[in-house]
């Protein structure tokens, strides 16, 4: 068990936090800011927190940042930007992303960050959460970034919203965007979903190349769309906190 992981509930929610690092060390490195990761889980997702957690303690044994994980019961609702049919089994996508969205703004990033300053914070997620991440990203100036782990960029109207999105953005400040998909995602017989490959190549030159003051990388994992989930995001925030010497 990680003593620093800690699981509370923030208006309804379940979620899991885990603050690293030490009073000695905080802002260390070149942004002098907090590092905050919140990330979109399925339920009961504790076991999958603590191996992302093990595993940054490994590659960054002194890093100083706040892993915020919160749970959702109702995955292709919660995390869907806005409605949109099955493209695999019956369930559809309720599009209640914006209801998540307020949660996080109104009640857990509060919750997590009362005591905090100086905070550089990003949006993390794995598959549709992915999606969500990004979304999350182009929607609100207050985040540094997003951390998106083989996202479900298939998405029904997804290419047009970012390059709508991406239109509009314009910062001087400096943002970092991780995005990576398994090299077999691509490769299966759903007609939508096998443009994840392209799409996600296209939102990485609109996000990335394409913006000024934005750093981005498309890492390429072995495998399919479920292999190694934690592995890959715990990838993803080291990716970030190497850009901020931490």
């Amino acid at each position: 068990m990680i003593e620093e992981l800690t699981t509370v509930t923030v208006h309804n929610k379940i979620c899991h936090i885990c603050k690293s690092g030490s009073k000695e060390q905080e802002h260390i490195g070149k942004s002098h800011r907090l590092l905050v990761f919140y990330w979109g889980v399925g339920e009961e997702a504790r076991e999958s927190v603590e191996m992302v957690i093990s595993y940054l303690k490994e590659k960054v044994p002194d890093a100083n940042f706040i892993l915020a994980a919160y749970e959702s019961e109702n995955w292709n609702d919660d995390y869907s930007p806005w409605a949109a049919q099955a493209v695999f089994g019956k369930e559809g996508f309720g599009g209640n992303a914006g209801d998540t969205l307020k949660w996080l703004t109104q009640y857990f990033i509060p919750h997590v960050e009362a005591k905090e300053s100086e905070i550089a914070r990003f949006p993390v997620g794995y598959s549709l959460a992915g999606l969500f991440s990004l979304w999350v990203y182009c929607e609100c100036d207050g985040f540094a970034g997003a951390v998106s782990c083989s996202g479900s960029l298939w998405y029904e109207g997804w290419l047009d919203y970012v390059q709508n999105a991406a239109a509009k953005m314009c910062t001087n400040e400096a943002k970092y965007i991780y995005l990576s998909l398994g090299d077999k995602e691509e490769k299966t017989k759903n007609k939508q979903m096998s443009t994840v490959g392209d799409n996600t190549k296209q939102v990485y030159t609109m996000l990335c190349e394409n913006q000024k003051n934005v750093q981005g990388v498309l890492e390429w994992n072995q495998g399919g769309h479920f292999s190694e989930p934690d592995l890959r995001v715990a990838k993803g925030i080291h990716w970030i906190l190497r850009q901020f010497d931490v």
